[in-house]
């Protein structure tokens, strides 16, 4: 197991690694990737001394290792196309993470293992609405149901997103296929943990691929870009939930309510997928009106934390940014719109948290959840 079996008690950890330099073997030290980086913002992190440091001597500080985002905005304007986010997770697939770096006791991490080791199975949901186990439209609403078990949040409620959007699949005359499969694997992907995502990539691939199904729907812009970048299916089309419904938004009717919407870009969403249209155009079909934050699309900021790193004071810095220009937006009482069901919880953790450092009423609500609250039946 990659998460405990090569870890060191070192703070500084080494290894040779030739694909590793060859990523890095362009850097000229111009520090564009250190004057983005959003942790940059809040501390002392800074990728252009984390590449000169491992160019002398092949070396990374632990610390660095799990708090790298891999947000991509280093990437986004590297002179040189520099890829931080890849030598970051070939760096941990290498060396290995110390449970003690992983959030909420490394329960969710350990979560994809048990599926793995444990299960024969994939996750098991309880929807209300129209499914159709023959349609070869499915829809896999991801980990959410795990979160409303694991996290403390009283005000949030994950299952909601998964409900909303078989709600408004219906609503289109879609009667969904629900897949049950296991987590996607991403966070065991980008934490270096290759053989737990390979595992759970191989179960989910010939799942789909016996389904029969011609499209597979998700909520979670990891999910997306997971199945569709780092899996294999061939001719089976993979959707973002903000894509399903702007391609049959005119099969929809709103309820045209008046309010002020922002949109934050998720990372692999954005980013990593080049997905930006979709999202505004759903929420300005909705009749709302749609205010950008400062920094958006390309240049979006992440919400604070990657396949549950590192969620620490910097973390929550990072998040009270963010709701911090979404409230310099929309205002106090507004709605700040996410495509990415960690960015939801990642937010709204820090909205509910005991002893708030802010006193925000903003609201944060998952993409679909507005849609569905926003149409009719």
């Amino acid at each position: 197991m990659v998460m405990s079996d090569k870890i060191t008690n070192h703070s500084t950890l080494s290894f040779d690694e030739s694909d590793l330099t060859t990523l890095l073997n362009s850097c000229y030290q111009c520090s564009s990737c250190t004057s983005i980086c959003p942790l940059r913002r809040v501390s002392k992190f800074n990728p252009r001394k984390i590449i000169h440091k491992f160019q002398l001597n092949g070396s990374i500080e632990e610390d660095d290792l799990t708090s790298c985002l891999t947000c991509g905005l280093c990437l986004e304007v590297c002179p040189h196309e520099i890829d931080f986010p890849e030598f970051i997770r070939k760096s941990r697939a290498n060396l290995g993470i110390n449970e003690e770096n992983y959030a909420h006791h490394n329960i969710f991490n350990l979560l994809q293992l048990f599926m793995v080791e444990m299960t024969s199975s994939g996750m098991k949901f309880d929807y209300e609405g129209d499914l159709d186990s023959n349609s070869e439209v499915a829809y896999f609403p991801g980990c959410i149901d795990l979160f409303d078990k694991f996290l403390d949040l009283k005000e949030t409620n994950f299952h909601q997103i998964g409900q909303s959007a078989i709600n408004v699949m219906n609503k289109t005359g879609l009667k969904p296929n629900l897949l049950s499969l296991k987590c996607c694997g991403h966070d065991a992907y980008w934490t270096g943990d290759e053989e737990v995502y390979e595992q759970v990539r191989d179960y989910n691939t010939e799942i789909i691929k016996k389904s029969g199904i011609k499209k597979l729907i998700v909520s979670c812009a990891e999910c997306y870009y997971t199945f569709e970048k780092l899996y294999d299916l061939e001719k089976i089309e993979i959707q973002h939930i903000a894509q399903y419904i702007n391609d049959n938004k005119e099969k929809l009717s709103f309820n045209g309510e008046k309010s002020e919407v922002t949109y934050h870009d998720a990372c692999r969403l954005g980013r990593y997928m080049k997905e930006y249209d979709s999202p505004r155009s759903v929420i300005k079909a909705t009749g709302m009106e749609l205010k950008e934050l400062p920094l958006n699309k390309q240049f979006s900021k992440c919400c604070g934390v990657s396949a549950w790193l590192k969620c620490d004071d910097k973390s929550r810095a990072v998040m009270l940014r963010k709701l911090e220009d979404a409230v310099n937006t929309v205002g106090n009482e507004g709605t700040l719109a996410v495509s990415c069901t960690k960015c939801f919880a990642h937010l709204n953790c820090v909205l509910e948290d005991k002893q708030p450092q802010h006193n925000y009423k903003l609201q944060v609500k998952e993409i679909g959840m507005i849609v569905d609250e926003s149409s009719q039946k």
